[in-house]
């Protein structure tokens, strides 16, 4: 036998043990130092352990901290990264019924890049809702499930196309046996404005809602303001999100941070669990000025390092405020391949243009077709696909040999893909030995 290559060995806080964690199957362990080092070893030779030692590596083989001799867990992950890359069993489509906003966010990376001007559209037409019916009927008989994800733009703001066509959806699910499942990335501003949304979310299948507040009421307005008028957002998006929870739906809550409210956090933690909403899936997201639209607000961004830094502070007051942890979400866990390198998988706009990323969205040059004709697009829209189809993690220098790959897969291949830029290792994922301890100490303290 031999120790994985993806254990990650720390020191224990306030005693003499050991934390052995590993980035492949996600075990976690505290033991005693006293049989250690066989885990530094490059072959243990199990039959000449004392009983104490072979007791230690049993254990250590059930978390997959130790493994056979035969056993390459490189290939191993290679093969679980192009299972799920190829799956044609799943398909996920996100659908973009509207590129308009109700909000005029100040970071927001659908504004215009310089010297562009703002489009808006009309919505989806009949044509275009057609042909995507067709695309996924054509699929369903060859089909596990359809993951749809609701997106924009502000989603809601075309809720009548998002409820109608989900009902056909449903329908095609339901006539060829598979699964059928929807999510929303929506502002939250117009689903306690209209007491029949809640009802027709439900019908409609769409149980996961991702919302954004990025800090108490007096600087979320600032950040995320009605469009054209400027009035505020909070109490109405804090209404929406109470009654979404209430009602049984998973609701994530991003908090979009930079350096203009990197240490308001604690505040709307408060907020919020004053407001009994501990059981919702907080995260912090971190602005960043990739696409054109937000290359004006490159000033506000934060290093890495600072994003590092406040990730693992946010966690812990999250741990100390006794907010629901979801170990599946909060624990880092195995990653598979993005949905923009995969071959089935689309974002389509309201005018039925095709587009890998949801970065790209609403971006001319990024279309890889249109969904009315596909057949007929061009060379350089086969071969911007192409090079999404093309970015994995294992032809670098660095990804194959790291522990981390099994959690990172790379990361986001937008940077390397779409603006040149070559392979960097994110310093948010150096936090990993104190984001685990802090997490597991915290769990160990409220045994």
């Amino acid at each position: 036998m031999k120790p994985s290559r993806y254990n990650f060995i720390w020191p224990a806080e306030h005693s003499e043990n050991m934390i052995i964690y590993n980035s492949m199957t996600g075990g976690l362990v505290e033991t005693e130092k006293t049989c250690i080092d066989l885990l530094s070893a490059a072959r243990i030779d199990y039959n000449s352990l004392s009983p104490q030692g072979k007791q230690f590596i049993d254990r250590m083989k059930q978390g997959g901290f130790v493994i056979d001799d035969v056993v390459d867990e490189l290939l191993i992950l290679k093969k679980m990264y192009y299972s799920s890359k190829y799956n044609r069993s799943k398909l996920p489509i996100t659908i973009v019924p509207t590129m308009r906003c109700n909000f005029d966010c100040i970071y927001c990376f659908q504004h215009p890049g310089e010297g562009e001007e703002p489009q808006y559209d009309k919505g989806m037409s009949e044509t275009v809702q057609q042909a995507l019916l067709e695309f996924i009927t054509d699929r369903a008989n060859k089909l596990d499930s359809l993951h749809i994800f609701w997106y924009g733009g502000e989603p809601l703001l075309e809720k009548d196309l998002i409820f109608t066509l989900s009902n056909k959806m449903i329908d095609i699910a339901a006539q060829n046996k598979i699964a059928y499942f929807a999510k929303m990335v929506t502002n939250g501003y117009l689903i306690a404005h209209d007491p029949k949304i809640i009802q027709k979310l439900k019908d409609s299948k769409i149980t996961s809602l991702q919302i954004t507040l990025d800090g108490p009421p007096e600087l979320h307005n600032r950040r995320r303001r009605l469009k054209g008028s400027h009035k505020p957002t909070f109490d109405r998006i804090l209404q929406g999100i109470k009654l979404l929870a209430e009602e049984g739906f998973d609701v994530t809550l991003r908090i979009n941070t930079d350096k203009s409210n990197m240490h308001d956090t604690e505040k709307l933690l408060d907020i919020l669990y004053n407001n009994n909403l501990k059981s919702v899936h907080i995260y912090q997201g971190f602005v960043y000025a990739d696409t054109p639209g937000c290359h004006n607000y490159e000033c506000n961004t934060l290093t890495l390092e600072q994003a590092r830094d406040l990730k693992i502070e946010f966690h812990k007051s999250l741990l100390q405020k006794q907010f629901n942890i979801d170990k599946k979400r909060y624990y880092p866990s195995l990653t598979f391949a993005c949905g923009a390198c995969s071959p089935d998988a689309y974002i389509i706009s309201p005018d039925g243009d095709l587009y890998k990323c949801w970065k790209e969205t609403g971006r001319k040059e990024a279309s890889v077709g249109n969904i009315t004709n596909f057949k007929a697009r061009s060379n350089s829209q086969r071969m911007h696909e192409i090079r999404w189809l093309l970015w994995e993690p294992f032809t670098n220098d660095h990804c194959p040999e790291c522990k981390r790959l099994p959690i990172c897969m790379g990361g986001c291949g937008y940077p390397e893909i779409v603006n040149g830029q070559p392979k960097k290792c994110n310093p948010l994922d150096d936090h990993i030995e104190q984001y685990i301890k802090t997490l597991y100490f915290h769990e160990k303290s409220q045994l």
